[in-house]
């Protein structure tokens, strides 16, 4: 019997070693989404009233947005023992008289969304304790838009690291423009501050706008919160009216894809047909879901997608393929992975904001999958994959820099190296998914 991992022993700095695996059976219970939870949190923050948020996240980045919501003025309790259910006394739009100071911890998309909500404040300041990750992720332009809508902000170096500082409280409308070429945080960020401003908002994307299908979750969320934000096709432009409030609900958080992806990847890239994994609470409409099941069907894999069910069958052949990775973004590493073992060649193009998360995901994840015996290219905006149906050697020892999304792909690196692998900074997996290697453990993974 195998020993049973524990993942608050294991430390941010622990070793895990993933032995070669040929069989994966189970139906774990998924992460909640962390893009629904956030963007539910925040605007049953916004609402004056009582909302409930059922299946909220459970990690670290969930931490730090709890902290945050009750730094904004809300007040939040479990519903139930088993903490499944979250009651959020809303605070409407938020106010302190005495400055506050917010611990966002290392989740990114926490801090862009709650630096645009900070600045109807009169000051809050954003630290962390991460500064060798989130604290080397710009934040630029965010805070160029929210200083022309009248906001004073101060931060570290031109590209606006952490710790921030702003003193805002006296917004004013018009018209703002905002880039989306290094993240769709940014723009997610002032749809949900425009409403509370007291005048109309234009906005306008200037230059790329990456990882739309984040932007579609969040006026998904704005329009479940009562709030109207007109806009074109294209995304280009926004126009949100004054006058509007966020409005009490009752939430529910899906399953999370990129949680998914890994646990539906690790499954394919396995050998004997006999594997198998059900996944349940994930939306089918979901762009993220759509691009990961049209990926992993176009590689080859056995999967059949069910309303809110996907079944994967591993054991098959897995072949190359050329995939624009803009609209499943936090899925491309794991999918690297399993591309590491299909014939032929695959390219993941339109993916240059993989440099800019808690690692530099293109050349960090390239330089473990290389050192694990993978053949990958790292490019400025790709990543392209010799694939190995054979396996690799492995037998060394690679580090997840830091990264919960490289530790998976890894993870699964692991479980077709004829040796195996020992992952470092294992505990760092809290981030999103805190059980993911006890889940590969029930999956059959002797994870030790």
């Amino acid at each position: 019997m195998q020993e049973k991992i524990h993942h608050e022993a294991v430390g941010e700095e622990g070793r895990l070693y993933i032995p070669p695996t040929g069989l994966l059976r189970g139906e774990p219970a998924l992460p909640s989404s962390k893009y629904y939870t956030l963007r539910y949190l925040l605007a049953a923050t916004l609402a004056k009233g009582e909302s409930s948020v059922a299946f909220p996240a459970n990690s670290d980045d969930s931490e730090a947005l709890f902290r945050s919501c009750r730094a904004l003025g809300a007040e939040l309790t479990w519903d139930d023992t088993r903490q499944e259910v979250l009651r959020v006394k809303g605070a409407g739009r938020p106010y302190s008289a005495e400055p506050i100071t917010i611990n966002v911890g290392n989740a990114g998309a926490v801090l862009r969304l709650v630096l645009g909500i900070s600045a109807l404040l009169p000051e809050v300041t954003f630290v962390t304790d991460h500064p060798q990750s989130l604290g080397r992720r710009p934040n630029r332009e965010l805070l160029e838009a929210l200083t022309a809508l009248g906001a004073d902000c101060a931060a570290t170096g031109e590209e606006g690291y952490l710790p921030i500082t702003i003193r805002g409280g006296k917004l004013h409308g018009g018209h703002v423009t905002i880039s989306g070429a290094r993240s769709s945080q940014y723009l997610s960020a002032l749809l949900f501050l425009a409403p509370l401003i007291g005048e109309p908002l234009e906005i306008t994307v200037v230059d790329d706008l990456k990882s739309q299908a984040l932007i579609h979750i969040s006026l998904h969320v704005l329009r479940e919160a009562g709030i109207v934000v007109e806009h074109d096709a294209a995304l280009r432009h926004f126009s949100i009216a004054a006058g509007q409030h966020y409005q009490t609900s009752e939430y529910s958080v899906p399953g999370d894809y990129p949680s998914a992806a890994a646990l539906l990847s690790a499954c394919a890239v396995t050998t004997d047909p006999a594997s198998q994994i059900t996944l349940t609470r994930l939306r089918p409409d979901e762009e993220i879901g759509v691009e990961l099941m049209g990926a992993l069907r176009a590689m080859g894999a056995d999967v059949v997608v069910e309303g809110e069910m996907v079944r994967l069958r591993g054991g098959r052949r897995l072949r190359g393929i050329e995939m624009n990775g803009d609209g499943a973004i936090d899925c491309i590493p794991v999918l690297v992975a399993a591309a590491c073992f299909a014939e032929g060649e695959s390219v993941f193009y339109n993916i240059e904001g993989l440099h800019y998360k808690e690692s530099d995901r293109i050349n960090d994840l390239c330089m473990e999958l290389r050192r694990a015996g993978c053949i990958v290219m790292p490019r400025d905006d790709a990543i392209i994959v010799r694939g190995q149906p054979q396996g690799v050697e492995g037998g060394v020892v690679v580090d997840g820099h830091s990264d919960h999304r490289l530790l998976m792909a890894l993870a699964i690196v692991g479980l077709r190296s004829n040796r195996g692998l020992t992952l470092v900074g294992t505990g760092h997996i809290a981030k999103s998914y805190p059980h993911f290697f006890e889940d590969l453990q029930q999956l059959g993974v002797e994870v030790r």
